[in-house]
């Protein structure tokens, strides 16, 4: 079921990245748990899926960061009034369990991070982060949306800020460096960096990653993120998973 929302602001965070609040009209069904995601039905567009970067219940505020990629977050940049929030959807992420997490984001796998570190705070729980981009320019200063990270690690491919290299990179130098220093792993981003994650960092610690796939109806009727070979949904039986769960999948993404 959608609720109702209007969008109370929007802002540029860079070349590519956007921060958009709505304030929803009535609270969601459930606070969300940390890499929950919501669909966000746009007028004249479609229902697009998104990840929650900030969530304030006693507010009815509910904030995303996105790239503009295509149709539906255009639309999502310009067209203002009302939209439809569905959520929060999929099984999210429990970062009471860890004492530290070393958070990873791959591009605008980024997104999550904000409500994350926040959630985690509450409990005592440390997150840090390191988010790999290929371009200086999409750059942000993640303090600016997400103030309750404890370290933040960049890397850019072009080589203009932080570490020389891609967010897989870097994250590899950080957990060899700082063995005994996080619980676990959470990284979300493209297939071929979730996969190489898996590979090389899951003898040394816990690794959880969050695939990208197509998610539609966001209720696990229409079929369209089922993770092949595997029978799993990412809308319902994820979006979070351990590495052995999805591996074949995440290895079928990077060769094609």
């Amino acid at each position: 079921m959608f609720r109702v929302a209007e969008k109370a602001g929007i802002r540029r965070l860079s070349s590519k990245y956007y921060y958009v609040e709505f304030k929803l009209i009535e609270p969601l069904n459930a606070d969300p748990l940390p890499l929950q995601f919501v669909n966000v039905w746009i007028p004249g567009v479609d229902e697009v899926p998104m990840s929650i970067a900030q969530y304030k219940g006693g507010e009815n505020s509910i904030s995303i960061i996105f790239k503009v990629v295509g149709e539906g977050t255009k639309a999502l940049k310009d067209v203002e009034g009302f939209f439809g929030i569905k959520g929060p959807l999929g099984k999210g992420f429990d970062p009471r369990h860890y004492d530290k997490v070393l958070f990873i984001g791959g591009g605008v796998g980024i997104a999550p991070l904000p409500y994350l570190a926040r959630y985690a705070s509450q409990y005592g729980v440390v997150v840090d982060a390191a988010w790999g981009v290929r371009g200086s320019d999409m750059l942000f200063n993640l303090k600016e949306v997400a103030n309750d990270v404890n370290e933040i690690y960049y890397a850019t491919e072009d080589c203009g800020t932080g570490f020389c290299g891609t967010a897989t990179q870097l994250a590899i130098k950080l957990v060899a460096e700082n063995k005994a220093r996080w619980d676990v792993v959470l990284a979300v981003g493209p297939g071929a960096m979730l996969r190489d994650l898996c590979r090389l960092l899951s003898s040394s610690v816990n690794v959880y990653v969050s695939p990208e796939a197509m998610v539609k109806c966001g209720l696990g009727a229409c079929g369209s993120c089922v993770l092949k070979p595997h029978p799993k949904l990412l809308c319902v039986d994820g979006p979070v998973f351990e590495c052995a769960e999805v591996i074949d999948y995440l290895e079928h993404v990077a060769r094609n």
